[in-house]
């Protein structure tokens, strides 16, 4: 059954995605899929595109409409007890524990985080958004390596995942590690602007001891 694509996911940012991020792939994507560079009736679809990608923006990257449209998808939470599907739990689950975590409230939020990985511990994505909100908070980086240690298993060829698993390991000051999955992530993804400067910044991280 297909499911309406949530406004992360039309700008394809994650949840717990900061203004400059979600400001960052509004202007990405505004450029790439503008209408003006389609034809025919893939310039029709591209119309429908763009406006599905103004709305989300214009969503996100206002904190007070954000605020409510993420309590909307947490409401889908209240009824995850009533879906069979495990994943489908878990999706639900990460919505109200990204809305949690949007709002300040980490301690419910890291509750449903667990639940989320619990219900679908096969999923890549929950172990990688636990892992990026455990890192921010007092005391979380021991569970965060191990989070996101299990989502580079799970998807090993998922530059994202590789890129925010280096930065995890590089403020655990286990250099080692964190350059692997940087040069990972280059591989994967040769070129790209983000995880060459990601890399130069962790060179230049070691051979000042740690201290940027």
């Amino acid at each position: 059954m297909n499911q309406r694509r949530t406004y992360y996911e039309v700008l394809e940012v994650e949840p717990l995605a900061s203004s400059d991020q979600i400001r960052t792939a509004f202007r990405r994507l505004a450029r790439e899929r503008h209408p003006d560079h389609f034809q025919g009736s893939a310039r029709a679809a591209a119309e429908l595109e763009f406006q599905a990608i103004t709305e989300a923006y214009n969503v996100l990257s206002d904190a007070a409409e954000r605020g409510r449209y993420d309590q909307s998808l947490a409401a889908a939470a209240k009824q995850a007890q009533q879906l069979v599907n495990p994943r489908e739990v878990a999706r639900a689950l990460l919505g109200k524990a990204a809305g949690l975590a949007n709002a300040g409230q980490a301690g419910e939020a890291r509750e449903y985080f667990a639940q989320a990985v619990a219900h679908d511990p096969d999923n890549a994505k929950g172990h990688h958004l636990y892992a990026l909100f455990l890192a921010k908070q007092a005391g979380g980086l021991d569970e965060a390596l191990r989070q996101i240690g299990h989502a580079t298993r799970l998807e090993q060829n998922d530059p994202r995942i590789l890129l925010d698993a280096s930065k995890i390991f590089a403020r655990a000051k286990m250099f080692a590690r964190a350059m692997r999955f940087a040069q990972q992530a280059l591989q994967v993804m040769p070129g790209d602007p983000a995880a060459e400067k990601w890399l130069e910044q962790l060179n230049a991280m070691m051979e000042g001891g740690g201290n940027a």
